[in-house]
């Protein structure tokens, strides 16, 4: 049979010199690049990360004071609202004023032309465009042509005209007069 030595024989062994690894300057240059570029990317990662942090709370910031914003929008807003309703309202009221003076200085004029010293009475005025229809009562005929007279004399009437008289002997006497204004004179007649 055959016998195989499976153990194996002690053999001297030889030892093997250990080489001790020589550093390059090539190495040690890589290495300092390598460090460099690590430090400078960690510091442009913190750099990077503050400003992340100082805009987010900027950020933050801004949003909290748009809302406020938004809120003093929606009052403004209100507000104008407010003003042109007010100026509509004032802008309606100056209308009326203007519109209201024809008819303020027509029975201005027509009250001043009263005689003081007779008994005369307006029963009705009546105006259109142009055209004024002053009818009364009067005890006196004598007082109807100074009243025609007054009515002429303060320049709001281009013509006054005696439309009706009628003299009735218990009643006083009703008269009609009939008197076109001017429209020059009619915006222009100062109040007395």
């Amino acid at each position: 049979m055959i016998k195989v030595n499976l153990l194996r024989e002690p053999t001297i062994r030889k030892g093997k010199s250990v080489v001790a690894p020589t550093t390059s300057p090539m190495g040690w240059l890589a290495l300092a690049v390598l460090a460099a570029v690590g430090v400078i990317l960690a510091g442009a990662w913190l750099y990077l990360h503050s400003q992340i942090e100082t805009l987010s709370d900027s950020r933050d910031k801004l949003r909290v004071e748009n809302m406020r914003l938004q809120e003093l929008r929606k009052q403004i807003d209100r507000f104008e609202a407010m003003k042109q309703e007010r100026q509509s309202r004032i802008n309606i009221i100056e209308q009326l004023k203007t519109n209201q003076t024809g008819p303020v200085l027509l029975l201005h004029h027509v009250l001043r032309s009263i005689p003081t010293r007779a008994a005369l009475w307006l029963t009705a005025l009546d105006q259109k465009g142009d055209q004024v229809r002053i009818s009364g009562l009067t005890v006196s005929g004598e007082t109807i042509p100074d009243f025609m007279s007054n009515l002429s004399a303060t320049g709001f009437f281009r013509t006054v005209d005696l439309e009706l008289y009628e003299d009735q002997q218990k009643d006083p006497a009703k008269f009609t007069l009939l008197c076109i204004s001017d429209h020059k004179s009619r915006d222009q007649a100062p109040m007395e």
